[in-house]
C-alpha cells in the first residue's frame, strides 16, 4: 500500500514499506525529477533547482536510507529503489517527467525508465557510475578523493555532512549494489531520449565510459562541462539547466 503526507513543498510518501521525501519546487508546465547519488541528498542541487524552477516545476527524491528518509531494514539492490522511487511518483501525481540521475542515480534512474516507462518523458545521466575499467570499491573511493580536491569546499562540506546523516553503515550496505551493477547492460533498454553529461575535469567518470554507454544505446547524446568536476550541476547550474531543457525537447 502506498500513502502520502504531505507539509509545504515536501511530500513523505509511503512506498510499501519505504520512504521516499519528495520536495517540489516551481509551478512550470514542465516537470523534472532529480535524483541524488549515493551518500548525498537533494541538497547538492540547491543552484540547479533555483535554475529550473524559473520555467519548471522541480523534484528532488531522496530515496530510503538517504537524505531525511528513514533507513531501510535491510540493503536494497538499484532495481529496489527503482521500483520505491516509481511507485512513489505514481502516488504523488507525478506521471509525466524527465529524469535527471547524478553518479549512483544514474544506475537507478536507467532501472526507473525500465521499470515505468510511462511515467518518463526523456532521461539524463550526469556523471554515471559505474567506470567499468574501475569497477572496485577502493579504485572509487580513490577517485573520489581526488575529485574533492577538484570541486568548490561547500560542495564538499554538502556531500560530507550527508554522508553523516545517511551514516556509515547504510552507505557500506549499498556501496557493493551500486559497484555491482552493470549500467552498460541496461541502457540500451531505455526507450525514452537519453542524454549522458559530465564535468570534463571529473575523474569518476572518463570520457571512454562515456562513450562506451553511448555506444550501448544507439541515438544517446553526448555532452561534457568543461573545467567542470563530478558535482557538475552545482558548479555549472544554468549551463546544466540549458542542457536539461534541451534535452527535454528531444524526440
Amino acid at each position: 500500500m502506498t500513502s502520502t503526507k504531505e507539509q509545504p513543498g515536501l511530500q513523505r510518501v509511503r512506498a510499501g514499506e519505504y520512504d521516499v521525501d519528495i520536495r517540489t519546487y516551481g509551478s512550470g508546465t514542465n516537470h523534472t525529477v532529480l535524483l541524488h547519488g549515493i551518500g548525498a541528498s537533494g541538497r547538492y542541487y540547491s543552484r540547479l533547482v533555483a535554475e529550473l524552477a524559473k520555467d519548471s516545476t522541480v523534484h528532488t527524491l531522496e530515496m530510503p536510507g538517504f537524505g531525511s528518509t528513514p533507513q531501510p531494514h535491510r540493503s536494497l539492490e538499484m532495481e529496489d529503489f527503482a521500483r520505491i522511487n516509481c511507485d512513489a511518483l505514481r502516488a504523488a501525481g507525478i506521471d509525466s517527467a524527465q529524469w535527471v540521475g547524478h553518479s549512483m542515480g544514474c544506475q537507478v534512474v536507467t532501472e526507473m525508465a525500465l521499470y515505468a516507462p510511462d511515467l518518463v518523458t526523456s532521461v539524463v545521466l550526469m556523471g554515471p557510475t559505474i567506470n567499468r575499467g574501475e569497477r572496485h570499491a577502493v579504485l572509487q573511493g580513490l577517485r573520489l578523493a581526488q575529485d574533492c580536491l577538484r570541486e568548490p569546499p561547500l560542495v564538499n562540506w554538502i556531500v560530507f555532512t550527508d554522508y553523516l546523516r545517511a551514516g556509515p553503515l547504510w552507505y557500506l550496505r549499498t556501496l557493493p549494489k551500486m559497484v555491482r551493477h552493470r549500467l552498460e547492460e541496461r541502457i540500451g533498454n531505455v526507450e525514452a531520449p537519453v542524454t549522458i553529461a559530465r564535468g570534463a575535469r571529473d575523474p569518476i567518470v572518463p570520457l571512454r565510459w562515456v562513450r562506451e554507454l553511448a555506444a550501448s544505446r544507439p541515438g544517446t547524446r553526448i555532452v561534457e562541462l568543461p573545467g567542470q568536476p563530478h558535482v557538475c550541476m552545482y558548479t555549472e547550474p544554468a549551463r546544466t539547466a540549458a542542457l536539461l531543457r534541451a534535452a527535454a525537447h528531444r524526440q
